[in-house]
Order: structure tokens, then C-alpha cells, then sequence
């Protein structure tokens, strides 16, 4: 892939794979770490891929960068020294309701975040959440229903 065409697709893109790889992993810096290991793994193969199904590729790469993350040795054993607060600067225009909805979402166990980020924020369907996640539409479902309901009860709480 050239480098120009790598550039295009960091502008387009970035920002929605930042986005995904926090609300997967759970950390901005970790988030960083993985969306600049997809931008790399561009530039070093020579990847082809249909372009009208660019961002979803792209997704695909950042889930299995997440995934890869979230089983290294190094990341079980390293201390996280982020404050508890979530760094929000990529989602401006959020009214307080919905940086609290994002909180109790970020707070959930990373098997529903990523489902949840994807259908909600992201706007993808069971379908295509199950080819990025590598998992069956019916976890899909299942992993949105139970997410769901641990945001529920989670927001009922603090009201």
C-alpha cells in the first residue's frame, strides 16, 4: 500500500478507530498504541482490500489489535497510571447524559464494550459486528442484550 493512500485513510479514519480501540480496551493510551500499530501495519504489507469496505477492514485489524493487547503478558502485568476520568476530547458535542452513559459503558467488562461501541456509536449491524469481532451474530446479540443490561441497572443506580 503507498504511503499517500495510508495518509488518506489515517485522515478518514483515525479518529472512528481511537474511538472503537477505547471503548475495546479500556485505556486512551493503550488506544493510541493500537491504532498506530494498524497505521504500521499498512505502510509494512502490501495489503489489498475491496475500498468499499475500507472502515470495516480497518476495524476488523483494530479488534484483533485489541485482542492481541488485551492477552500480552505485558499489558496483564503493567500498572495503568490514566486517572479514572475518560478523556473525552474525541466525542465534543456530548451533553452530560451521554458522557454518563459513555462512563458506565467504559466501566462495563470489555466483552460488551466493543459490540455495544460498534452497533450504537458506530452504527453497524449484528452482521457486520460479528465479521469484525470474529464471533457469531448470535453472541452479538446476546453480548448487546446482557451489555444493555448491565448499563441499565448500573444507570438506575446512580439516580
Amino acid at each position: 500500500m503507498k504511503n499517500e493512500d495510508v495518509v488518506k485513510l489515517f485522515d478518514s479514519y483515525a479518529d472512528d478507530l481511537y474511538r472503537f480501540a477505547v471503548s475495546y480496551v479500556g485505556s486512551r493510551h493503550d488506544a493510541e498504541d493500537v491504532v498506530q500499530d494498524v497505521f504500521l501495519k499498512l505502510l509494512s504489507k502490501n495489503l489489498l482490500f475491496d475500498r468499499r469496505f475500507e472502515k470495516s477492514y480497518l476495524l476488523t485489524i483494530t479488534a484483533n489489535k485489541c485482542k492481541d493487547l488485551l492477552k500480552s503478558k505485558a499489558r496483564k502485568t503493567s500498572v495503568d497510571l490514566e486517572s479514572e476520568e475518560w478523556h473525552l476530547e474525541y466525542y465534543e458535542g456530548f451533553t452530560d447524559s451521554d458522557r454518563a452513559v459513555f462512563d458506565e459503558l467504559m466501566a462495563l467488562p470489555e466483552i460488551y464494550r466493543a459490540p455495544i461501541h460498534l452497533f450504537y456509536y458506530e452504527g453497524y449491524s449484528y452482521k457486520e459486528i460479528s465479521r469484525i469481532l470474529k464471533i457469531s451474530e448470535s453472541a452479538v446479540a446476546m453480548r448487546i442484550k446482557r451489555g444493555k443490561e448491565q448499563l441499565k441497572i448500573r444507570l438506575e443506580e446512580e439516580t
